[in-house]
């Protein structure tokens, strides 16, 4: 039995849908099961990772597990670290963060790190993926583009790599049913190195019209990201980290092609099929 937290989210519902299709048992873990609609014949547990006897339950059973967090990310891979060692797990793959190899301190990295040491410390096997800015984060644009056909990013203009979440679920769903990945770490990225402006340019080819580009400055985006926190501290590292021009994640890796045999999706790609999102 494969278990799935965050079974309703980007990767997690991707990750849910490939291992299904592969005929594996799989049991997902989501707050609101009536709400999940996921595959015929996955078996949904209510609960989610900052839930201690919610996940005793979705344990039992369980040999493997995908581990996809939020909130409280550290408090919830110890969670799940216990849960997992004492129902006997042998196999955990966590979606962490590129962040934790960052030059930088910052609260995404420390939050993941954390988790990451967590997780170790069960003393079941482990595997890491490390992915950074995902293709589906443009999607914060949404608003902007419909509304006045423009894009205002908040996370700087910074080359890097983005992924695509099915591309990140293929490596979790490769790293829980293959042999050769328990105790590795993958930095998970897509093929192309763009700016947030070219994939704005991308967008707006994709979308048939211009779209005007811009940097929000600096400090307005921490006071945004700590309005949404709380910590306004962890919002200036955060912000500080996002737009250094040392990201981990500002050259491709080869871990999706390494482990699922095929290039990674294009921006494009995840544009054209979200482009009604932006309409």
């Amino acid at each position: 039995m494969i278990l799935v937290t965050g079974a309703t989210g980007k990767v997690g519902r991707e990750a849910v849908e490939q291992l299904v299709g592969l005929g594996h048992q799989v049991r997902a873990l989501s707050r609101k099961p009536e709400e999940a609609h996921l595959p015929a014949g996955v078996e949904v547990v209510a609960g989610s990772p900052a839930d201690p006897a919610s996940l005793t339950v979705a344990f039992d059973g369980v040999d493997r597990a995908l581990v996809v967090l939020s909130g409280d990310v550290a408090g919830e891979a110890r969670n799940v670290a216990a849960a997992a060692a004492a129902a006997g797990a042998e196999h955990l793959v966590l979606l962490s963060s590129a962040g934790v190899l960052h030059p930088l301190p910052h609260g995404i990295a420390d939050e993941h790190r954390a988790a990451e040491e967590a997780i170790t410390a069960s003393g079941v096997a482990t595997t890491f993926l490390r992915p950074g800015p995902f293709h589906a984060n443009t999607s914060w644009w949404i608003r902007t583009v419909r509304e006045n056909s423009a894009v205002r990013c908040w996370i700087g203009n910074t080359p890097g790599a983005p992924v695509d979440e099915y591309d990140i679920a293929s490596v979790a769903v490769v790293a829980l049913t293959q042999d050769g990945h328990r105790g590795a770490s993958y930095v998970v990225t897509g093929d192309e190195v763009l700016t947030s402006e070219e994939q704005a340019r991308i967008l707006g080819e994709v979308l048939g019209r211009e779209l005007e580009f811009s940097v929000a400055p600096e400090d307005e985006v921490v006071e945004v990201f700590a309005g949404l926190t709380g910590d306004r501290a962890a919002a200036v590292t955060n912000v500080a980290a996002l737009r250094s021009p040392e990201v981990p994640w500002g050259k491709p890796t080869t871990a999706v092609r390494d482990l699922t045999g095929r290039a990674p999706r294009p921006y494009r790609a995840w544009a054209a099929d979200n482009a009604a999102l932006f309409r």
